[in-house]
């Protein structure tokens, strides 16, 4: 039996996600292009987390939503990998019945990053820019510290980095935000008379966040 894999070739320049009108009406509603080749791996991980043997075989309606991940890499056409109704078609063009995290992840990743907006969870990929109407922010890393040698009882915790950036201005500020036994605490932040939250534990409806999303959100949470 032929070993299933997501990609045959992982060296990739390129990454075009494309959201149809539906699944047989192939009018582009919304798209984008990702240059950045370490951008690109780090969506690969995440692909290559998700089984590629989909134990159920399903067939979609006309109107069903239909998404495209095309790869550009080298010596290779492109490869195509496609999403209807929220579920990704694997290798062996079945589909998966019980939920999977990373499947998971890789749906909300693809619908934010076709449109951002308050109130969606974000994927921390490193170094992406996500781009609102008045500011662009991005999250730059993570640096874990361990249990304090000999000292009181914190824990273990991480400091994750966020910058920040008024469109059309050069200034930029940056938050340095702790998570470990104590939740993050939301980090208030004012782009011209707005105030915003950026918030990475959870979301104003209780919706997890930590520790793979952050959100922003106009809301004061509670």
């Amino acid at each position: 039996m032929k070993n299933l894999v997501w990609f045959e070739n992982t060296e990739c320049s390129d990454l075009n996600i494309t959201k149809y009108k539906s699944n047989t009406n192939d009018t582009v509603i919304a798209q984008i292009t990702i240059s950045d080749k370490d951008i690109i791996q780090q969506i690969i991980s995440l692909i290559q987390k998700i089984p590629p043997q989909g134990d159920k075989m399903k067939s979609f309606g006309p109107d069903a939503k239909k998404i495209s991940l095309a790869f550009t890499c080298t010596n290779k056409p492109s490869q195509i990998i496609e999403i209807y109704n929220d579920k990704i078609k694997t290798p062996s063009t079945g589909f998966l019945s019980t939920a999977d995290a990373a499947e998971t992840q890789l749906i909300d990743l693809t619908n934010a990053l076709l449109n951002v907006s308050l109130e969606t969870k974000l994927s921390k990929l490193i170094n992406y820019a996500y781009k609102f109407k008045d500011f662009t922010i991005t999250f730059t890393g993570t640096k874990h510290k361990p249990q304090p040698t000999g000292g009181p009882s914190l824990g273990p915790s991480n400091q994750n980095f966020y910058t920040l950036s008024e469109n059309g201005h050069a200034n930029t500020v940056n938050f340095n935000i702790y998570d470990g036994q104590i939740p993050a605490q939301p980090q208030a932040f004012v782009v011209g008379k707005n105030t915003y939250y950026l918030l990475t534990y959870k979301s104003p409806k209780g919706e997890d966040l930590y520790p793979n999303y952050f959100m922003i959100s106009s809301k004061k949470p509670n």
